[in-house]
Formats: C-alpha cells, structure tokens, sequence
C-alpha cells in the first residue's frame, strides 16, 4: 500500500497494480460476502489519498478499520453490485465518519474477488441516522 502512494506523490502512479489486502473478513462473511480475497485496484487507493484527502496512516489501515466497523450497511446506490455495503469506520475527518464501499462477488479478469471500490469521508446529514431510517442497516457494533 505504501508503495502505491509513495508512486502517486512522486507523479508516477501505479495505476494498473491491484493489491490484495488478505481474506474477506468474517463480519462480512457473516453477511452474505464469499471468504474470497479482499482487493483494492492502486488506481483506487490513489483516489482515496489524492481527491478525498484521507490519511494515508488511515488507508494503511483499511483492513482493520473493514473488520472492526461501527456499522455495516447495505448500499442504497442504484449503480452498486448486489450484495454491496458501506463500512462505517471509527475514523473522522472534518467531524464526517470514513466509510469504505466494499463491491461483493466482483469479477476481477478470471478470479472473483471482494474489491473496495472507494473510502471517504461522508459529509452531511448524519449517514448513520439517514441509512438506519432508510432500512439499509445490516450491522450496528453498538448492539451487537
């Protein structure tokens, strides 16, 4: 991960490279995700640091912050895979929570993956209450 965007503040991205950040975890096993790998495409990663300004110390960490969520959505998008959520992180910036969009059962060239598609700050009225009134709430640490 380091590398990647080590690339992309010296301006010579590594758009093409795909990490694989390990397993699938089990809380999103636990709610209908395959135990396949978790990916995240470099060309991602340097959206996330570049165009959203998440910290890359908390980039670092996405594994984690995807097996230790505050809540776990099921996404609203109407472009979204089905089965895709939204991660709701402990982490904050400007007072928004960080939230991971995680693509379910991707195809990626011949192999099928669990990729992330994009993580940041989320901005506005409260997600959390609006995704929970909404009924798209899978998953809430708080009760669990």
């Amino acid at each position: 991960m380091q590398a990647v965007i080590q690339a992309g503040m010296s301006g010579t991205p590594m758009h093409e490279r795909i990490l694989e950040l390990g397993p699938t975890p089990q809380l999103l096993i636990d709610h209908g995700f395959s135990a396949l790998p978790l990916i995240i495409k470099a060309k991602t990663v340097d959206k996330i640091c570049f165009d959203h300004g998440v910290a890359t110390t908390v980039i670092e960490r996405m594994p984690k912050l995807i097996a230790t969520p505050t809540h776990i959505f099921k996404s609203g998008s109407p472009t979204a895979l089905d089965g895709s959520v939204i991660v709701v992180t402990i982490e904050m910036k400007n007072a928004a929570p960080i939230i991971i969009a995680v693509q379910k059962d991707k195809k990626n060239g011949r192999r099928t993956v669990n990729e992330i598609a994009s993580m940041y700050a989320k901005e506005g009225p409260d997600p959390i209450k609006k995704w929970s009134e909404e009924g798209l709430l899978l998953w809430d640490s708080t009760k669990n």
